[in-house]
This record gives C-alpha cells, sequence and structure tokens, in this order.
C-alpha cells in the first residue's frame, strides 16, 4: 500500500474522531477517555486511532480468564500496547458465573460506570452494527430495536466507528505495521453473534444480497433518525398525558382515545418504561395488552406485566410498580384529631391539614362548627381521623337523605386507588366530614357559628 493510500485511510478513519468530537461537546472536553480494548482488531484500531488524535486516554481491559493462557496473552498485549502509546490501562480480573455475552457484557458496563474518566469510547464497527440490527429482527423487534448500536450511550459511551468496517480496521492496522490479537473464541458458533456472523450472513451475502452489512447499516440509521424524532413527539405527549401520584404514574385515557393506534401504542410503551424503571422482559404481548387495558371503556380493569400493576378507572390508567404495592403500610388508618394540625397519610396518599377561623372572618361553605364538635366529642367520643371503610354512610351538607360514600365514589367518578385512604373525619366512628364531599349535615357551619373549622386534603400528585 502506497504512503498516499495510506495517509488517506488514516484520514477517513480519523474524521470518525473527529466527527465524535464535534458532536459530543462532553467527549471534546474530557480530560480522561477510556478505551474499551479487548486486545482485538477493532479495538487496537481504536486505540492507536485515538492516540494518533492526541486524545488522553486510558486502556480499559477486563480479563474474564474464560481461556487461558490466551486471556493471560490478550491482557499482556493490552499492557504492552499502553506502553507503546505512552498511557495508563486498568485492567479488571473477574470470573463469571456464566459465559453468557450479555452477562459478559454487564460485567464490563458495571465496571465502567465505576471508572474515573470522564468519557469511554469502544470499537464497535459497522459490521457490529448489521449483526444487531439482523439479530433483533429475527429474535423479534419494534421499530426502536432496529436503531441497532446507537452511536453515544448517555453522556459517557461514544462508539465513533460505527461509520467503519471489520475488514477496512484491519487492513489498516496491517498498513501502519499495527498488531492485534484474533480471540479464538469468536469462531464457536455456539455463540449466538458468532453464529450469525460465520454462518447466516455468509448465505444471506452470497445468495440474497452481497450488500446486506450496508442495507442492515443503513436501516438502523434511518430508523435512529425517526425514532429520535419521535421520542420528541411521545415525551411531549407523555407530558400531557401522563402525572405522578402516591409512587406510580396517572395516565388520562380518555384523552390516549384521540392517538392514531401507533402513537398510542408508543405513549404505553414510554408510561411502561417511565413506571418500571426500563423495559426488562416486556415484550410487545405486553404492550398491546396494557394498550387493551388502557382504551377499553366497559368497567374497571387490572392487568400485571412483569414489574408493573396497572389499573383503569373512570377514564385513567394507574401503573405502579409491583414492589411500591407490596411495601404498603396496611389500609385501615386512624389518627386522634386535633385543630390546628397537619396530617400526613400513610402511602404517600397526601396531607389533611385543619385550620380553625372565627366565624366573623371565616366562612367558608364547607366548614364545621367546631364547638359543636367539641361539646359532642366531650361525650367520650373522640374525633378521629381515618379512611374511608365499606358500609361508611352520612347525610352531606345540603342533602335530606343518607348517601353511601361508596355510592359518591361512583357519582364523583373517584378511581377505585384512590378509595384506599381516603380521609374522613368520624364521631362515634361516623363520618362528619368526608374529603372532597364535605361535611355532614349535623355539624355543617351556619350563619351563627363562632368558631370555624377547615379541612382539607391535598392528595399527592392528584388533581
Amino acid at each position: 500500500m502506497s504512503n498516499a493510500t495510506r495517509a488517506r485511510d488514516t484520514s477517513v478513519l480519523l474524521r470518525h474522531l473527529q466527527d465524535a468530537l464535534v458532536r459530543h461537546p462532553r467527549l471534546r472536553a474530557a480530560a480522561r477517555v477510556g478505551v474499551a480494548i479487548s486486545a482485538g482488531g477493532d479495538s487496537a484500531a481504536l486505540a492507536h486511532l485515538a492516540a494518533q488524535a492526541s486524545l488522553p486516554i486510558v486502556l480499559l481491559h477486563v480479563n474474564y480468564g474464560l481461556r487461558g493462557a490466551e486471556s493471560e496473552a490478550d491482557e499482556a498485549f493490552v499492557r504492552a500496547l499502553a506502553n507503546q502509546l505512552n498511557c495508563e490501562t486498568q485492567i479488571l480480573r473477574v470470573t463469571p458465573e456464566g459465559k453468557s455475552e450479555d452477562e459478559l457484557r454487564r460485567h464490563r458496563y458495571d465496571w465502567f460506570a465505576t471508572l474515573d474518566v470522564d468519557a469511554i469510547l469502544t470499537g464497535h464497527t459497522r459490521d457490529d452494527q448489521a449483526e444487531t440490527v439482523l439479530f433483533r429482527i429475527l429474535r423479534g423487534t419494534g421499530p426502536s430495536g432496529l436503531t441497532g448500536i446507537v452511536t453515544s450511550h448517555g453522556d459517557r459511551i461514544f462508539r465513533p466507528l460505527l461509520a467503519a468496517t471489520r475488514q477496512e480496521l484491519r487492513d489498516w492496522l496491517r498498513s501502519e505495521g499495527h498488531a492485534w490479537r484474533e480471540d479464538s473464541s469468536n469462531q464457536d458458533t455456539a455463540y449466538r453473534r458468532n453464529w450469525l456472523r460465520q454462518v447466516l450472513l455468509p448465505q444471506v451475502r452470497e445468495h440474497l444480497n452481497p450488500q446486506v452489512d450496508s442495507a442492515l447499516a443503513s436501516l438502523a440509521a434511518i430508523a435512529g433518525d425517526e425514532e429520535a424524532w419521535l421520542a420528541t413527539v411521545v415525551e411531549s405527549q407523555c407530558g400531557n398525558l401522563v402525572r405522578p401520584e402516591a409512587g406510580g404514574l396517572i395516565l388520562d385515557c380518555e384523552r390516549l382515545h384521540d392517538f392514531p393506534l401507533a402513537l398510542q401504542r408508543r405513549l404505553i410503551r414510554r408510561l411502561i418504561e417511565q413506571a418500571k424503571g426500563d423495559l426488562l422482559a416486556i415484550e410487545f404481548a405486553h404492550i398491546e395488552a396494557s394498550l387493551f387495558l388502557a382504551l377499553d371503556r366497559e368497567g374497571n380493569g387490572r392487568i400485571q406485566i412483569p414489574g408493573l400493576d396497572l389499573m383503569r378507572s373512570f377514564g385513567l390508567l394507574r401503573a405502579i410498580p409491583i414492589e411500591t404495592l407490596a411495601a404498603r403500610a396496611p389500609r385501615n388508618y386512624r389518627l386522634p384529631f386535633t385543630a390546628p394540625a397537619m396530617f400526613t397519610l400513610p402511602d404517600r396518599d397526601g396531607a389533611v391539614h385543619s385550620t380553625l377561623a372565627p366565624g366573623s372572618l371565616y366562612t367558608e361553605r364547607g366548614s364545621l362548627d367546631w364547638e359543636r364538635l367539641c361539646a359532642a366529642a366531650a361525650l367520650e367520643y373522640p374525633l378521629e381521623l381515618r379512611n374511608w371503610r365499606p358500609g361508611d354512610t352520612y347525610v352531606r351538607n345540603g342533602s335530606d337523605h343518607p348517601e353511601k360514600v361508596k355510592e359518591l365514589f361512583q357519582k364523583f367518578r373517584i378511581p377505585l386507588w384512590r378509595r384506599r385512604t381516603w380521609p374522613i373525619l368520624v364521631l362515634r366512628d361516623s363520618p362528619v366530614w368526608v374529603a372532597v364531599f364535605g361535611p355532614s349535615r349535623e355539624f355543617a357551619a351556619q350563619s351563627d357559628t363562632q368558631l370555624h373549622l377547615h379541612l382539607e386534603w391535598t392528595p399527592e400528585g392528584a388533581s
């Protein structure tokens, strides 16, 4: 290879790094840049290119010890390369319980998260991209899975060589006289990715499309751009449709009906991701079941999917982690009542504030006559604040007949999950005030009331 050709190839590969520096200010400002290196050709090329770009690199190598002497030789190679490049190296020696690609990757990235570096580069190539996209298609994926390997993960992991091929990097290493090591386990087709690389893709290139790698990489690029745009749409609409409440998230199902199916599905997926914290173990069937529950207009409904409990009631859908439900305090509570005071309800269900004001200054229509209440309570019937219980009945102020609180829940379309700790002030264990529905007729403040008791419930996150 001529010097001109070598210079051109070096320039092209270095441009990938320079593009990454332009796109990512965090990488450009990094004082310490980790380079994930296995000793293979892709990561070895990345280390040399990063050094030529004058990046302040630290070589990061994980020795799993799975290949005995080969693993030790890989580590020795990395140490020697660090000496050659005059840079620091950090080695993790770990013995994984299993040999799955997912577990090995988890060990790497868990370790990366602990390191004192500002950014980390990985040597993923266009070949890796093609293999990832094809694998996801064959396994079953939605449009987001077609994005494959993204150029950056968070603000710390960067993959500047995704536009380069594995062959281009090896050709460049040879032209520059740089060594690398081949991992013998890469020939073991028991590993899924190796089977794709060694068996399936060669067959596809021969019998279907010689440019399948480019086609799959292009698909990932198109899908990535569209996903990025759709993500902004989904986030914007989620801000309008979803709100937090008592450890979970509440979705407005009535407004969800207004969107096309494709956006409905994405909004449900995002709701699940936000409530659960991730999408692990969430499959298409879970998304569809959740969407069906949200869109059903008949009665109430409830399902559980991995990690989440979903309940629909009166046009709202609550998504809450199952572990949050399991950790809830016992349903029933009973608190001695006094005023003025603030009562914090269990399980982040808000607080009840009690305030007193003279009748001449405070004429709140929904207040109680504090002096009459105290007189009744003095007959050894203490006032208590407790949650709603089945069978609770009272005559609301302004009404002329008893009503069950449960029927008021139905009338006012109170979702099922909000009823659990719904606060009620009781005398002789009979309601004299019920949150939202107001005081009882017997103890409601009148025009001659001298001291008003005002109660206000502020449930967390509920509107």
